[in-house]
């Protein structure tokens, strides 16, 4: 019999205050792990200008807390995405990968998840999009280095899918180069979840999860959508995937949110335990 999943909850999740009382929140809602923000806000990117003692003190932190940093999500690359046809700005670009990378080494964290845009704020092109799998490429090779994951999170433009992520995947051929999905993006861009989930097979460093309809996926109550979450947790039992599952809200600027992320959770935990009554072959 597989183990329960570790459940995780994103930073924005939580009604915003100062990073060691969201950890602290986010073991007190049972929550196992905490996925942290590098967006393209000058305050989170200015993480990357920790030095070595507010790294530390983060990391210690979270281990008082009984929560682990599985993963941060480098969403800042859409300010300085590594498509761009600016010179100056993708070799930024690249930097701030380098740095975000050796931010994980020094606090801890596993996985950085990558965003699946070549560009954001400029009109993308063949190019653009060569320029990312390039730089996505060195990317991972960083990684190796480092000995950090890396998971490409499909998303609205350019790498939409799983399936286009695993074309990336077995193309860089990188130990270290995987994919993180979302399943609510997933069913806003018209694709069956489940049927993505099994293109990514063995290459799943985690999951995002929330509920979501074909025209939203912003913060609706949990069991509204249109997503199978029977299906989901039937599927990720058949593909024996043990990686955490993060759920991913925004409620930073409501503090009527917790009741939501408190749903979720136990959402969640009563479809994973419906999935595990019926036997698959091959259970462990």
């Amino acid at each position: 019999m597989s183990e329960p999943y570790r459940y995780g909850i994103y930073e924005k999740a939580l009604f915003k205050k100062p990073l060691p009382q969201l950890l602290e929140d986010a073991a007190r809602a049972g929550f196992d792990n905490f996925e942290l923000s590098l967006d393209e806000t000058d305050e989170r990117l200015g993480r990357l200008d920790w030095d070595w003692a507010e790294r530390s003190s983060f990391r210690q932190t979270a281990r008082d807390c009984g929560v682990q940093v599985y993963s941060t999500c480098f969403s800042g690359q859409r300010r300085f995405p590594m498509g761009t046809m600016d010179d100056e700005k993708r070799v930024y670009s690249l930097k701030l990968m380098e740095r975000a990378i050796q931010f994980c080494v020094d606090t801890g964290i596993r996985v950085l998840q990558v965003a699946g845009y070549d560009v954001y704020y400029e009109e993308s092109s063949a190019e653009t999009a060569k320029r990312y799998d390039e730089g996505l490429a060195l990317s991972a090779r960083m990684a190796e280095r480092y000995g950090v994951l890396l998971g490409v999170e499909p998303v609205e433009l350019y790498v939409t899918s799983v399936h286009k992520a695993m074309e990336l995947v077995r193309a860089i051929g990188s130990p270290n180069l995987h994919v993180y999905p979302d399943a609510a993006n997933l069913v806003t861009a018209g694709l069956d979840p489940i049927q993505e989930i099994r293109l990514g097979a063995g290459h799943m460093v985690g999951l995002h999860i929330r509920d979501a309809t074909p025209s939203t996926c912003y913060n609706l109550p949990i069991g509204t959508g249109t997503l199978d979450f029977d299906g989901l947790f039937a599927a990720l039992r058949e593909l024996k995937f043990q990686h955490p599952i993060l759920v991913e809200l925004w409620y930073q600027d409501d503090p009527a949110g917790a009741a939501a992320v408190r749903d979720h959770l136990r959402f969640l935990k009563e479809k994973e335990m419906s999935a595990k009554a019926f036997p698959v072959k091959g259970d462990f």
